[in-house]
């Protein structure tokens, strides 16, 4: 980091998290992270923004370090996300996907904002998240990372408490995203995992 300036270039954020430099831009562009351009058109980071983003991602990794993600993609197991404020839910979600797909690697954020930092680290094959959540809601967090081809999950699930009429004053989900409503039908959600 640039101590004069309190910045971070775009390749330090994607180094220090172990996402490609294209996420970070995106999120740049986007205005997820607080930036400008330089002269030479270089992206800075603003420091606090970085800041909040690294202690998002320490939260939810336990640890300042990128996993080595250098094993080839075919020898990995399943990858799955569940993305959800609500601990209840998120253990009755980790407990379903546990049983459906027991050789899955699993990990889970309580907000969108983890979520996309953990998902554009993992590129996992599925990716459960709730649509209303503080911070950044699932509705954004899901056009985000389905902007991304590399961090672009085989199956993405949605789950709401929220009825239809509801959920469309908030917006459309991307017809390829799979919406539950909440409570669970646990049958339903078992089925929709396997799919995969």
């Amino acid at each position: 980091m640039n101590e004069g300036v309190r910045s971070y270039s775009t390749i330090e954020i994607a180094k220090r998290l172990g996402i490609s430099l294209q996420t970070v831009q995106r999120w740049v562009d986007s205005g997820r992270l607080k930036a400008w351009k330089t002269p030479g058109g270089h992206r800075r980071i603003d420091a606090h923004s970085a800041e909040l983003l690294f202690k998002a991602h320490e939260q939810t990794t336990g640890s300042g370090a990128a996993p080595d993600l250098g094993a080839a993609a075919e020898a990995r197991p399943l990858q799955v996300v569940i993305v959800d404020d609500d601990a209840m839910d998120r253990e009755l979600m980790s407990t379903l996907v546990q049983a459906a797909l027991p050789h899955a690697q699993l990990r889970v954020a309580g907000n969108g904002f983890q979520g996309l930092v953990m998902i554009a680290k993992l590129a996992p094959d599925i990716v459960v998240t709730d649509v209303h959540m503080p911070h950044m809601d699932g509705f954004e967090m899901i056009r985000n990372v389905l902007a991304d081809a590399q961090t672009r999950p085989k199956l993405m699930i949605a789950v709401s408490a929220k009825s239809p009429r509801e959920l469309a004053d908030f917006g459309q989900l991307p017809s390829e995203v799979l919406l539950l409503r909440k409570p669970l039908e646990r049958e339903a959600f078992v089925a929709a995992l396997r799919r995969t």
